[in-house]
């Protein structure tokens, strides 16, 4: 008759050079914390939405008949959510490149947790959600550090980039800034392992584990397509409100996307603003000034807002309720990975690997 196996798990440390074993909460504790996490996410997705501006609804609808306000309204909806489900792909082929398979419901459960508890006040409730997420779903706190540094890298490479199509017009010669982004674009392109040194760099000075495995040239060019196109299509969603507010359907294009893409690159660059707010809507109203009147892209932004905000909350809602549904129909889960620097479990592995791939 085999030993029972005892709960926790051990390590050795270098000094004392014996085990010790570290207890672990019991599940109960966990699912009590899971749904203490859940209303708070949601009363901070409630406030949020009380706190948006849906006068400007109303004003839309002065603008046009019901109908075709509708349909304008929804096909900025559509563009919206398209353009996030484009960003999780290029989130996903990132994670998926620096370790073992994780099975696409938790893929999407860590990414939509993570995503959502940006709506929490401070950073640090979000990151430590995250990561609890990621590690019982078989996702190191290095892949996963690697992981958030490289897309947003991308992210703001690419999101510059775009922005060209109204930072030109906008910005004139003090635009060149921007090229130096399109520029870098191209070069990691040609050169995608600069990104996984970047990313590298990054971590080691802000002391942070990094995943054991680099994401491959494919990877990286796939990531940065996914991204570019997801700024791309998410920027069509300022669209329809512009020509709504009376702006020309064929100037305003390119205008819309590269205003939306800059303005929202520009918030995510302003770190210690929750989201961007009052950025993003400086930039986009200034932005489109240059196909609109003042007071009308002033509604143009606050409506962007306002879609955006739904757009996310509906999508991030359907995708968990469907990821949780196929993880509880599949038997089984996978064991948390343990991530031990090598300095205190005294082996060869590097800080932050993979130790346990998921099942």
């Amino acid at each position: 008759m085999s030993p029972r196996r005892p709960l926790g798990r051990s390590v050795r440390l270098p000094r004392l050079g014996r085990s010790v074993r570290l207890p672990r909460l019991p599940r109960a504790f966990w699912r009590a914390v899971a749904v203490v996490f859940t209303l708070a996410v949601v009363a901070a997705i409630g406030w949020s939405l009380s706190r948006l501006d849906w006068s400007v609804v109303g004003v839309l609808f002065t603008q046009r008949a019901a109908a075709e306000m509708s349909l304008l309204l929804g096909c900025s909806l559509l563009a919206s959510v398209a353009g996030l489900s484009l960003g999780f792909l290029a989130w996903r082929v990132v994670l998926l490149e620096l370790g073992p398979p994780v099975s696409e419901p938790r893929v999407v459960r860590v990414f939509f947790i993570g995503f959502l508890s940006k709506y929490l006040p401070g950073r640090v409730p979000g990151m430590l959600a995250t990561a609890k997420v990621a590690t019982s779903n078989g996702i190191t706190f290095g892949r996963l550090m690697t992981t958030a540094a490289l897309v947003m890298s991308l992210v703001l490479l690419s999101g510059f980039t775009v922005g060209l199509l109204a930072g030109v017009q906008l910005l004139g010669a003090q635009a060149a800034w921007l090229a130096g982004a399109a520029v870098l674009i191209a070069v990691v392109l040609v050169r995608p392992q600069l990104v996984n040194r970047g990313a590298a760099l990054l971590l080691r000075l802000l002391r942070r584990p990094a995943a054991a495995k680099a994401a491959s040239v494919r990877g990286v060019r796939l990531a940065i397509g996914w991204q570019s196109l997801s700024w791309a299509v998410t920027g069509l969603h300022v669209w329809p409100l512009a020509v709504a507010m009376g702006a020309s359907p064929s100037r305003s294009l390119m205008v819309c996307v590269g205003a939306f893409t800059l303005a929202t690159s520009l918030g995510i660059a302003a770190v210690f603003i929750p989201d961007g707010i009052g950025v993003r809507e400086a930039v986009l109203t200034a932005a489109l000034t240059l196909v609109l009147p003042a007071p009308a892209a002033a509604v143009v932004a606050l409506a962007s807002r306002l879609v955006s905000t739904v757009g996310e909350v509906l999508l991030g809602a359907s995708a968990l309720a469907v990821a949780e549904y196929l993880i509880r129909r599949t038997p089984g889960r996978p064991a948390a990975p343990v991530s031990v620097p090598s300095r205190v479990a005294g082996t060869a592995g590097p800080a932050g690997s993979d130790a346990t791939p998921p099942a």
